[in-house]
């Protein structure tokens, strides 16, 4: 019963665009912030490997020099803007949907109690970025404020808690999370996850194009 009111609670999320802090009380908390990580970046390796993003390592070492407290390094390989702009649509619109898996991962993970405000800035700012270069390859308004960009937006957030929805992914996530949480090294390399998805067969098919874009996202969307 847990696990299926966990996939209605992320099918009903993928509805709403509404990346809100949802106000924790730090004292009621029963989660380790340290395994909110693990489960954090586990999203984000997880769905790059299936929507074939790729990159160096994940890693749940807190880092000063990137002010975070985990993050998917790319390496040589291309990642923000450059891999936006220097890809196909599709490539570029998968990038969205894994700037967005980790906090999909991790809202499944602490349900209501996941601040998303706070765990995700970085990810929504690079959202912000890759939404608006797409528009703009589409020759579409490409305004961060527009309502084409809010629909890109609103998009790769659905597709993410849909990804996180699905069983097999899941079930991919908790299991490279918990490696995360228990290895003294705190990091796996793209092959390493690579292994922990081929193992759980895990898969995703997105919408595709803009146009399907524009049909799936028929709700009223709001800023993040």
């Amino acid at each position: 019963m847990g696990l299926l009111l966990d996939r209605r609670r992320m099918n009903a999320a993928s509805e709403v665009f509404n990346l809100t802090s949802q106000s924790v009380d730090n004292n009621l908390a029963q989660y380790d912030d340290n395994e909110a990580v693990c489960y954090h970046e586990s999203g984000h390796a997880v769905s790059a490997i299936i929507l074939k993003v790729r990159f160096d390592l994940v890693s749940v070492i807190r880092s000063d020099e990137y002010q975070t407290d985990g993050r998917v390094a790319f390496g040589d390989h291309p990642c923000d803007w450059r891999l936006v702009n220097g890809s196909s649509i599709d490539h570029a619109l998968n990038y969205c949907i894994f700037l967005m898996a980790g906090m999909a991962a991790q809202l499944r993970w602490q349900g209501n109690e996941a601040d998303l405000k706070a765990c995700g800035c970085n990810d929504r700012d690079a959202l912000d970025t890759a939404c608006v270069f797409i528009a703009a390859k589409n020759s579409i308004a490409a305004r961060a404020d527009s309502r084409e960009v809010k629909l890109i937006k609103a998009w790769a957030w659905r597709e993410a808690c849909l990804m996180m929805a699905n069983p097999r992914a899941w079930r991919a996530v908790c299991s490279l999370a918990r490696y995360l949480y228990t290895s003294e090294q705190g990091t796996a390399t793209e092959s390493e996850v690579a292994k922990v998805v081929a193992a759980e067969k895990a898969g995703y098919k997105p919408t595709r194009g803009i146009a399907g874009i524009t049909r799936v996202t028929t709700v009223a969307v709001t800023s993040p």
